[in-house]
């Protein structure tokens, strides 16, 4: 009995031996990738020109590495313009071919430009997404529902992702449609930093209301953003407890963003924004903005290193500065460069205007003196030619 049970423990420690060994023959050391039963982990450090995870790698031979027990795939510095529909899989029309267990998809630094829509379609269960510092140009077409087939995503990183040479004005507007078109309702993490922004509209805010209640982290740090506009459902959402602006170009936060922040701290006492490494403008646009610094119980992170970039105030503290001294001192000189236009222009006016009256009352005196200067004119001019022809040096 003892020898049958030694020998039954023997095959099945045979037969594990064998799949481990299976999971690293199905992962080639020429991709430069590390395999078990439960990661793909590939990366490269050569040119995009010349490295190994390049499309056809990613299209073709990627899926067959990927097992039924394969929680995480992380791809980096390869060459991968485009996500195809059903980039992990063939599970078009078969759902029971779709990679199920997979929970955390990393596709950083890949050269991506193109996504389609139905490239996540065979991982359903992803939970975890980064796209970060690619280079993708977010499409205009609407109902490309990109993040659809990942409806159960928590965390979705955008960091750097976008093409860099793209309007940022564009990115939010057709970033928003994507968004509306995809099923995200689980997202908890939107990272939307480095990527040139310049606007966060209603419209953005609005979007992600409806896409998302659950939302708790939202980063746009190191953007171009001078503004930011909140629709009013976004006080709606309840986990909110960071709002990352850091490293932005805010010359000013309007009074309706300031109340949006109380009533999110109000709903959230954990609730914070992130305004350190902006460089501000200590003038008039700030005096509500530092008076609800120093009155409100949201957190503020870097409240009391927040400095003056220039202008009168420069270097002084925000949290420090009496609202007496925020003046906006440039109003006075465009005001009287602009009153000297005016003046000049005034002057201008009147002269055109005696120059006018003076040529109509003396017209014909002038039209006389015109008519004698042309007659003496064209006479002399004669009598000139007439010499010249006659000169008996010129070869005619």
């Amino acid at each position: 009995m003892n020898s049958v049970l030694l020998h039954l423990c023997l095959v099945l420690l045979v037969i594990f031996i064998c799949r481990v060994s299976a999971v690293i023959v199905s992962c080639p050391e020429k991709y430069g990738c590390d395999c078990n039963t439960t990661t793909i982990k590939c990366h490269s450090s050569d040119p995009p020109a010349t490295t190994e995870l390049d499309q056809k790698f990613f299209t073709d031979e990627l899926p067959d590495f990927i097992l039924p027990t394969t929680t995480h795939l992380i791809i980096s510095g390869g060459n991968i313009p485009e996500l195809f529909n059903n980039s992990f899989g063939v599970c078009a029309g078969d759902s029971s071919k779709s990679h199920r267990s997979l929970k955390e998809i990393v596709l950083r630094n890949n050269h991506i430009t193109k996504i389609h829509g139905k490239a996540f379609h065979c991982v359903p269960n992803v939970v975890s997404l980064d796209l970060s510092l690619n280079n993708w140009t977010v499409s205009n077409i609407n109902h490309a529902a990109i993040f659809s087939g990942v409806h159960k995503l928590k965390k979705l990183i955008l960091t750097d992702s976008m093409k860099d040479n793209y309007s940022g004005k564009r990115h939010m507007r057709r970033l928003s449609a994507v968004f509306k078109n995809s099923v995200l309702s689980d997202l908890e993490e939107l990272y939307l930093g480095r990527n040139d922004l310049w606007t966060f509209t209603s419209d953005a805010s609005s979007t992600l209301c409806q896409v998302t209640k659950n939302l708790r982290i939202l980063d746009l740090h190191s953007n171009n953003l001078a503004k930011l506009v909140f629709d009013s459902c976004f006080g709606q959402l309840n986990n909110l407890h960071l709002i990352n602006l850091r490293n932005n170009s805010f010359i000013g936060v309007t009074m309706r963003t300031m109340k949006m922040f109380d009533k999110l701290y109000e709903k959230n006492q954990n609730f914070a924004v992130d305004f350190r490494d902006n460089q501000w403008d200590c003038d008039c646009n700030l005096v509500d903005f530092t008076k609800w610094l120093r009155t409100t119980k949201v957190t503020i992170r870097g409240k009391q290193n927040m400095t003056c970039h220039d202008g009168l105030n420069f270097g002084k503290y925000l949290f420090e500065i009496p609202s007496s001294d925020l003046i906006c001192v440039a109003v006075a000189p465009a005001q009287t460069a602009n009153a000297g236009v005016i003046v000049v222009s005034i002057l201008l006016a009147i002269i055109c205007c005696v120059v006018i009256g003076i040529v109509i009352i003396k017209r014909n005196s002038i039209m006389s003196t015109i008519s004698g200067f042309k007659k003496s004119y064209f006479a002399k001019d004669t009598q000139f030619s007439y010499a010249s022809v006659n000169n008996s040096n010129v070869d005619v």
